[in-house]
Protein backbone atom coordinates (compact mmCIF):
# COMPACT_ATOMS: atom_id res chain seq x y z
CA UNK A 1 0.00 0.00 0.00
CA UNK A 2 1.77 3.17 -1.12
CA UNK A 3 1.71 6.47 1.35
CA UNK A 4 0.70 9.88 0.25
CA UNK A 5 3.02 11.95 -1.66
CA UNK A 6 2.43 15.56 0.31
CA UNK A 7 4.81 17.43 -2.27
CA UNK A 8 2.14 16.32 -5.26
CA UNK A 9 -0.62 16.84 -3.03
CA UNK A 10 0.23 19.99 -1.37
CA UNK A 11 -1.01 22.72 -4.30
CA UNK A 12 -4.49 21.32 -3.23
CA UNK A 13 -4.16 21.29 0.12
CA UNK A 14 -3.60 24.92 -0.06
CA UNK A 15 -6.45 25.41 -2.27
CA UNK A 16 -8.29 24.47 0.70
CA UNK A 17 -7.26 25.69 3.41
CA UNK A 18 -8.00 29.20 1.40
CA UNK A 19 -11.14 28.33 0.78
CA UNK A 20 -11.84 27.40 4.35
CA UNK A 21 -10.42 30.53 5.55
CA UNK A 22 -12.54 32.39 3.04
CA UNK A 23 -15.43 30.57 4.51
CA UNK A 24 -14.55 31.46 8.03
CA UNK A 25 -14.12 35.32 6.99
CA UNK A 26 -17.65 35.53 5.54
CA UNK A 27 -19.45 34.43 8.61
CA UNK A 28 -17.61 36.47 10.93
CA UNK A 29 -18.35 39.95 8.48
CA UNK A 30 -21.80 38.90 8.03
CA UNK A 31 -22.60 38.15 11.35
CA UNK A 32 -21.06 42.13 12.00
CA UNK A 33 -23.51 43.25 9.60
CA UNK A 34 -22.09 45.37 6.68
CA UNK A 35 -18.93 47.12 8.19
CA UNK A 36 -18.58 50.38 9.80
CA UNK A 37 -21.12 52.56 9.02
CA UNK A 38 -20.79 56.46 8.44
CA UNK A 39 -20.69 58.40 11.90
CA UNK A 40 -23.49 60.15 12.92
CA UNK A 41 -26.14 57.59 11.00
CA UNK A 42 -27.31 56.09 14.73
CA UNK A 43 -27.45 56.51 18.01
CA UNK A 44 -26.76 54.14 20.40
CA UNK A 45 -27.82 53.92 24.38
CA UNK A 46 -25.19 51.87 26.08
CA UNK A 47 -24.89 48.50 24.31
CA UNK A 48 -27.89 49.25 22.43
CA UNK A 49 -28.81 50.48 19.19
CA UNK A 50 -32.12 52.71 19.50
CA UNK A 51 -32.58 53.37 15.72
CA UNK A 52 -30.91 54.53 12.40
CA UNK A 53 -33.07 57.35 11.73
CA UNK A 54 -32.24 61.01 12.38
CA UNK A 55 -34.51 61.36 15.85
CA UNK A 56 -32.03 58.96 17.33
CA UNK A 57 -29.12 61.44 16.77
CA UNK A 58 -29.83 63.57 19.94
CA UNK A 59 -30.31 61.89 23.41
CA UNK A 60 -33.64 63.91 24.75
CA UNK A 61 -35.48 61.64 21.88
CA UNK A 62 -34.06 58.82 23.69
CA UNK A 63 -36.70 58.01 25.75
CA UNK A 64 -39.03 58.40 22.92
CA UNK A 65 -37.27 56.35 20.95
CA UNK A 66 -37.15 53.53 23.23
CA UNK A 67 -40.88 53.35 24.02
CA UNK A 68 -41.81 53.51 20.19
CA UNK A 69 -39.21 50.27 20.27
CA UNK A 70 -41.84 48.40 22.58
CA UNK A 71 -45.45 49.44 20.68
CA UNK A 72 -47.11 48.26 18.31
CA UNK A 73 -46.00 51.03 15.78
CA UNK A 74 -42.40 49.59 16.34
CA UNK A 75 -42.18 49.48 12.21
CA UNK A 76 -43.95 52.71 11.99
CA UNK A 77 -41.37 55.53 10.98
CA UNK A 78 -41.56 58.91 13.67
CA UNK A 79 -42.92 60.82 10.26
CA UNK A 80 -45.66 58.76 9.39
CA UNK A 81 -47.39 60.23 12.89
CA UNK A 82 -45.20 63.38 13.13
CA UNK A 83 -46.28 64.87 10.05
CA UNK A 84 -46.22 68.83 11.30
CA UNK A 85 -42.63 68.46 12.98
CA UNK A 86 -39.81 70.69 11.57
CA UNK A 87 -36.23 69.31 11.87
CA UNK A 88 -34.37 72.26 11.41
CA UNK A 89 -36.26 73.73 14.37
CA UNK A 90 -35.44 70.71 16.29
CA UNK A 91 -32.08 70.94 15.30
CA UNK A 92 -31.53 74.13 16.40
CA UNK A 93 -33.97 73.61 19.76
CA UNK A 94 -30.59 71.08 20.76
CA UNK A 95 -27.83 72.85 19.59
CA UNK A 96 -28.87 75.70 22.15
CA UNK A 97 -30.56 73.36 24.67
CA UNK A 98 -33.89 75.09 24.36
CA UNK A 99 -36.22 72.81 24.25
CA UNK A 100 -39.47 71.68 27.06
CA UNK A 101 -38.10 69.34 29.58
CA UNK A 102 -39.21 66.60 29.21
CA UNK A 103 -40.36 67.08 25.73
CA UNK A 104 -43.55 67.50 24.75
CA UNK A 105 -46.10 67.90 21.96
CA UNK A 106 -47.49 71.40 21.68
CA UNK A 107 -50.26 70.39 19.07
CA UNK A 108 -51.61 66.88 20.06
CA UNK A 109 -51.63 64.46 17.11
CA UNK A 110 -54.56 65.21 14.50
CA UNK A 111 -57.27 61.94 14.18
CA UNK A 112 -56.91 62.37 10.29
CA UNK A 113 -53.07 61.23 11.08
CA UNK A 114 -54.72 57.79 12.33
CA UNK A 115 -56.94 57.64 9.95
CA UNK A 116 -53.89 57.41 6.92
CA UNK A 117 -53.66 54.12 8.38
CA UNK A 118 -56.72 52.86 10.64
CA UNK A 119 -60.38 52.72 9.58
CA UNK A 120 -62.76 55.24 11.76
CA UNK A 121 -65.34 52.44 11.31
CA UNK A 122 -63.59 49.42 12.32
CA UNK A 123 -64.46 46.79 14.83
CA UNK A 124 -62.09 45.37 16.95
CA UNK A 125 -61.97 42.66 19.29
CA UNK A 126 -62.60 44.26 23.00
CA UNK A 127 -60.88 42.20 26.22
CA UNK A 128 -63.65 40.87 28.69
CA UNK A 129 -67.19 41.99 28.11
CA UNK A 130 -66.45 45.20 26.94
CA UNK A 131 -68.68 47.19 24.00
CA UNK A 132 -66.81 48.50 21.50
CA UNK A 133 -67.29 52.21 21.44
CA UNK A 134 -65.47 53.36 18.26
CA UNK A 135 -68.11 54.05 15.89
CA UNK A 136 -69.85 56.40 18.89
CA UNK A 137 -66.55 58.50 19.25
CA UNK A 138 -66.09 58.40 15.71
CA UNK A 139 -69.55 59.97 14.89
CA UNK A 140 -68.41 62.64 17.81
CA UNK A 141 -65.38 63.73 15.88
CA UNK A 142 -63.56 62.61 18.81
CA UNK A 143 -59.82 62.63 18.53
CA UNK A 144 -58.11 59.26 18.94
CA UNK A 145 -55.16 60.37 21.27
CA UNK A 146 -57.77 61.65 23.87
CA UNK A 147 -58.41 57.68 24.21
CA UNK A 148 -55.30 56.52 22.78
CA UNK A 149 -52.44 58.93 24.25
CA UNK A 150 -50.34 55.79 25.40
CA UNK A 151 -50.58 54.12 21.99
CA UNK A 152 -47.24 54.61 21.20
CA UNK A 153 -45.09 56.36 24.28
CA UNK A 154 -47.31 54.52 27.25
CA UNK A 155 -48.17 58.08 28.23
CA UNK A 156 -44.41 58.72 29.85
CA UNK A 157 -44.82 62.34 30.62
CA UNK A 158 -48.10 62.23 31.99
CA UNK A 159 -47.16 59.35 34.54
CA UNK A 160 -44.26 61.93 35.26
CA UNK A 161 -41.37 58.94 35.05
CA UNK A 162 -38.58 61.86 34.38
CA UNK A 163 -38.64 62.14 38.11
CA UNK A 164 -37.83 58.97 39.12
CA UNK A 165 -33.85 59.01 39.72
CA UNK A 166 -33.47 56.07 37.33
CA UNK A 167 -35.47 58.28 34.55
CA UNK A 168 -34.11 61.79 34.95
CA UNK A 169 -31.37 61.34 32.66
CA UNK A 170 -32.10 60.62 29.34
CA UNK A 171 -29.54 58.44 28.40
CA UNK A 172 -30.35 55.87 30.96
CA UNK A 173 -33.65 55.23 28.85
CA UNK A 174 -32.14 51.93 27.39
CA UNK A 175 -34.42 48.94 26.41
CA UNK A 176 -34.06 47.27 29.15
CA UNK A 177 -34.72 49.57 31.87
CA UNK A 178 -37.49 50.59 29.52
CA UNK A 179 -39.16 47.21 29.12
CA UNK A 180 -40.21 47.53 33.15
CA UNK A 181 -42.25 50.66 32.34
CA UNK A 182 -43.63 49.97 28.84
CA UNK A 183 -45.98 47.71 29.69
CA UNK A 184 -49.82 47.12 28.12
CA UNK A 185 -52.22 48.63 30.94
CA UNK A 186 -50.30 52.03 29.75
CA UNK A 187 -50.55 51.97 26.06
CA UNK A 188 -54.77 51.26 26.27
CA UNK A 189 -57.57 53.26 27.51
CA UNK A 190 -58.43 52.44 31.81
CA UNK A 191 -61.50 53.43 33.13
CA UNK A 192 -60.10 56.50 34.09
CA UNK A 193 -59.60 57.36 30.41
CA UNK A 194 -63.25 57.30 30.27
CA UNK A 195 -63.54 59.15 33.40
CA UNK A 196 -61.57 62.21 31.92
CA UNK A 197 -64.77 62.98 29.45
CA UNK A 198 -67.43 60.82 31.30
CA UNK A 199 -69.02 61.03 34.72
CA UNK A 200 -70.38 57.64 36.61
CA UNK A 201 -71.09 57.34 40.37
CA UNK A 202 -68.13 55.20 40.45
CA UNK A 203 -65.94 57.89 39.42
CA UNK A 204 -63.47 58.69 42.77
CA UNK A 205 -64.28 62.18 41.92
CA UNK A 206 -67.97 62.29 41.66
CA UNK A 207 -70.59 64.43 43.73
CA UNK A 208 -73.74 63.97 43.03
CA UNK A 209 -74.64 67.44 44.42
CA UNK A 210 -72.04 69.48 42.33
CA UNK A 211 -72.06 67.25 38.79
CA UNK A 212 -68.84 68.12 36.81
CA UNK A 213 -70.33 66.80 33.67
CA UNK A 214 -73.75 67.73 31.90
CA UNK A 215 -76.20 64.82 32.85
CA UNK A 216 -76.08 63.21 28.87
CA UNK A 217 -72.60 62.29 30.04
CA UNK A 218 -74.00 60.13 33.04
CA UNK A 219 -73.29 56.71 32.12
CA UNK A 220 -74.38 53.73 33.62
CA UNK A 221 -71.97 50.56 33.75
CA UNK A 222 -74.04 48.97 30.96
CA UNK A 223 -73.08 51.50 28.63
CA UNK A 224 -69.65 50.09 28.63
CA UNK A 225 -70.14 46.53 30.14
CA UNK A 226 -72.00 43.56 29.09
CA UNK A 227 -72.41 42.14 32.29
CA UNK A 228 -72.36 44.16 35.62
CA UNK A 229 -69.04 43.85 37.91
CA UNK A 230 -68.56 44.97 41.34
CA UNK A 231 -65.78 47.84 40.98
CA UNK A 232 -64.74 47.06 44.31
CA UNK A 233 -63.49 44.15 42.37
CA UNK A 234 -61.60 46.03 40.13
CA UNK A 235 -57.88 46.96 40.98
CA UNK A 236 -57.65 50.06 42.28
CA UNK A 237 -56.10 52.16 38.58
CA UNK A 238 -59.60 50.82 37.24
CA UNK A 239 -62.25 51.84 39.53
Amino acid sequence: MGGINFKSASPYIIVALLFVLGVGLNAILSARGEGPKAPGTEAVAGEYQLASFKCAQCHEMWPYISTWMFSFHNKISCESCHTNIDLAAMEKAHATGDYRKPISLKVPIDRGVCLGCHDGYRVPSMPGDLKDPHLIHFKADIQCVACHSGATHFNINERNLFQLPQFSNYSNWRPDLVKTIATLPYSRPTMGTCFQCHETVFNPNYNPEKPTKPAYELLPCTACHTQYTNPSQLPPSYR
